[in-house]
């Protein structure tokens, strides 16, 4: 089995965090914010929620704390996450299973963009 399969299904929140990390390093407010933005505020994590998410995520090695950006206004206090390149595996295993299920959903006359059938 494929080292990145072994992680599917991720949840909803697992799947945005690696989302929003794609692109490169956030600390963990950008993250919530880009969350919000990629689901228009349908995934909210609480802080709390979002903390645990990606400890478990960096015990897993999909994510690692990252060097902060040298950017001077910055707040220093703030812990910077990227992907691993095992999260980014993964994260790209579950946008083909994601892709599966929505071929298989429209196949049913299910899926968006279908017209239902009998």
């Amino acid at each position: 089995m494929d080292r990145a399969q072994a992680f599917l299904p991720l949840t909803p929140l697992s799947h945005a965090v690696l989302l929003a990390l794609a692109d490169g390093a956030l600390h963990g407010y950008g993250i919530m914010k880009d969350i919000e933005a990629q689901t228009g505020a349908r995934v909210r994590a609480g802080t709390g929620t979002l903390y645990a998410a990606l400890q478990r995520m960096m015990d897993e090695g999909l994510i690692v704390e990252a060097d902060r950006p040298p950017d001077p206004d910055e707040d220093t206090r703030r812990k910077y996450y990227a992907l691993t390149e095992l999260g980014r595996l993964v994260a790209r295993a579950e946008a083909r299973r994601l892709s599966d299920v929505l071929t298989l959903a429209r196949r049913k006359r299910l899926g968006p963009g279908t017209i239902p059938g009998p």
